[in-house]
Parts: C-alpha cells; structure tokens; sequence
C-alpha cells in the first residue's frame, strides 16, 4: 500500500467516525469549513447549467447515466453490465463510457474494446472499464474524461444506438435521456456530510435531477434505513421510480480459470461452505463483499483490505498467499473488480491454496415493477431513434 492510500485511509476512517480523539476531531473541524467551500461551488455550476449561462452537449442516441451521490461503491459495475445486456439482448447496439479512473492511460478517448476482443490492459484503462469489456462481448467499451468525445468516438467505431455513462451523475457538461442514480442502502445517506467532511460528492437536494432510483444492495440493509431512505428518496424527488436491487452471488471461479476466461467452470455458492477463508478486497464497501462470503456459510477468518481501486503488486500478493497458508485457510476469496489488478504471473505460479473469484449478479427485489419501468425504457428508446431519424432527413 503506497503512502497516498494510507493516508486516504486514515482520512476515510475519520470521517466515518472510527478515529476519535483530539487529532481527529480538530480534522473534522476543519474539514467542515471546507465543505462549505466545496457545497458554495457546486451548487454555483448547479444554478449555472440550470439557468442556461453554461449549455450542455448533445449526442445522437439515446444516452443513460449511471451514477451516484456519494463516494464509494454503490454497484455501478455489476449494473451496467445487467443493462448493457438487456439492450444488447433488445437488438440494440451499446457502448460503455468509463473515465478510465486509476488508470496509467492519459488522453482525451481511447477504445478499450471493440466487443471482440480487449484493445487495452487493465492497468491502462483502469479496473472498472476493464472489468466491463471482459464481461460484456459484443458491447464497445471507451474510456476518456470527455464523455462527448468518448461518446463520438463510440458512434462513430460501432453505430452505437443506446450509450451507458458508467459514473457521471456529476457529469452535467453531457445531456442524458434517463438519469438512473444508484443509492447504497447499507450507507447512512441521511446523516452524512458534503466533502471533504463527509462522502456526499453534492448536496442531497441534487438527488432532484434523477429520472429514477436503484436502491442497492438491500439483503445486507437495516430494514428501517432501508424504508427511511425510500421515503426520504420520495419525499425529494416523487417522479421518480425507486427500483430496490440486491447483489446475489453466481458462482465462484478460480482465478486462474477466471483469467483465462472459462466461464463454464463456474462452481458452485456452496463452495466455501464451512471453510475458513481469507477474503482480500479493495473496495469502497469490502464489509458488503466479507458480509456475503459469511451469507455463503464462509468463515471470514482473514480478512485484508485495501484502499479502492488499489492495484496488487507481486510482492503484496505474495505476503496475502503467506498469511493465509500461516492461519490456516482453505482458500481465499476476492471479487472480480480486484481479479483484474492481480499480476498474471501471480495468477499462474503455483500456489498451496485456491483463490476464488466472487460472481455478483444484480437482481430486482420486485421484478414484475422493474419490468414496467425497462418497457417503459423501451419505449424511450424507440422514440428517440424516429425523433433523431426525422431530424436527420430534415437536415438531408
């Protein structure tokens, strides 16, 4: 773990109140004089784009953004992929755009892959966008901070139809058809602060701008917070649908067969039934991925974390292996966003224990509503398609 990501961890610890005393508290006291900087600013671009002094750019298709409010991990990843599917599976041609955060790559677009084939490491497009083109064949996946560059560029290699925003609820320089933000049912959204004092990236009252809600990971929420956060949710914004989305686990799958992509030797969720087991993650919320290892009848007898989105060195990984084979596991268990940033040669030495890969896939606690609103999506699509097609021979 480098320096940076200690001290990001200290600093996270902190502001989630699991550091006290005087330090932490003198810390905290500044912090929220500078939230308030950082809440004038915000809400200054807000009023800016609301008003019309800042324009936003307009793409040619239909375009989706998945986002959220907070930082951290909601499950952006494992639902994009679900949607990108559903499209896909529609007959519509998709595209993803990833920042391409944490990786070593530096431009204004750059492809990732052509849904065929991978253009691109995971090291130099970052492990979300990776993960996304691993996962979805026949899906165009680009990266680049100019989400309208990257997005032409995506129209322009692949026809896309129908474009995914991975991460860009606070993106407003770019128009979007449907704004879809994702909410952590496990976070206190209710009582938590702006940044650099808490993990809010703006204002609640930003949750306005939605055209729907997924409320995730419901099977590891507090009931009650679970029902305070819907109704806050249709208190600020009652147009909107909230959809409640959990995280079931498909399989597990070694990661040496994991990296060279064998999804049928896929095993089972009760793999590490009974077994001690040593979960590593770097991860925004690694008690969401440890909680469902325990949910699977694991042990959680190791557990190593790491700042999000780190990426493993040969000598990390090595100390991992050596603490598990001390302790007495019988495997270790991580998730697929951590696979990707696992050096190869790792992967492929010899090792006394499995390590496993974690399968996520995202479900509707109520299909039959979510079914309504993907039709009425659906829908949305098709229309935009014969406006953007009228609006085409009009200029011809």
């Amino acid at each position: 773990m480098t320096r940076k990501e200690t001290l990001s961890d200290y600093l996270f610890a902190v502001i989630k109140g699991k550091k006290t005393g005087f330090g932490p508290s003198l810390f905290l006291t500044l912090m929220t004089w500078f939230s308030w900087i950082y809440y004038a600013v915000i809400w200054s671009l807000c009023a800016l784009y609301r008003c019309g002094l800042f324009s936003k750019q307009k793409l040619p298709c239909f375009v989706v953004s998945l986002g959220n409010i907070t930082v951290g991990g909601t499950g952006k990843t494992p639902t994009a992929e679900r949607m990108a599917t559903e499209f896909l599976e529609r007959g519509y041609k998709v595209a993803i755009l990833n920042r391409g955060y944490r990786g070593t790559w530096r431009g204004i677009a750059e492809i990732v892959s052509n849904g065929e084939q991978m253009l691109m490491t995971a090291q130099e497009c970052g492990d979300e966008a990776y993960l996304l083109a691993a996962n979805l064949p026949g899906v165009g996946v680009v990266i680049g901070r100019d989400r309208y560059t990257s997005g032409l560029l995506a129209i322009k290699e692949y026809g896309a139809e129908v474009l995914i925003l991975d991460d860009a609820f606070q993106h407003w320089q770019l128009a979007r058809d449907l704004d879809i933000v994702l909410i952590d049912a496990t976070d206190d959204l209710l009582n938590n602060h702006i940044l650099p004092r808490g993990t809010l990236r703006e204002p609640r009252s930003g949750l306005k701008r939605a055209t729907m809600f997924f409320v995730t990971k419901t099977e590891h929420a507090d009931q009650q917070r679970l029902e305070e956060i819907k109704e806050y949710l249709a208190r600020i914004n009652p147009a909107a649908p909230i959809i409640e989305t959990n995280h079931k686990p498909a399989g597990f799958i070694e990661i040496e067969d994991w990296y060279a992509g064998k999804a049928k030797a896929i095993l089972p969720t009760d793999t590490i039934y009974g077994q001690k087991i040593l979960a590593f993650s770097a991860l925004g919320n690694p008690a969401s991925f440890e909680h469902t290892i325990v949910s699977l009848g694991g042990e959680v007898y190791q557990r190593v974390r790491f700042p999000d989105h780190h990426s493993y060195s040969m000598a990390e990984m090595q100390r991992i292996l050596i603490r598990a084979v001390a302790s007495g596991v019988s495997a270790l268990v991580t998730t697929e966003k951590d696979a990707v940033k696992i050096p190869s040669e790792f992967i492929h030495r010899f090792r006394k224990l499995p390590i496993y890969v974690l399968k996520i896939q995202v479900f509707s606690n109520e299909e039959a509503e979510y079914d309504i609103v993907r039709k009425k999506v659906f829908e949305m699509i098709s229309q935009k398609k014969i406006e953007l097609e009228k609006e085409k021979r009009r200029f011809d």
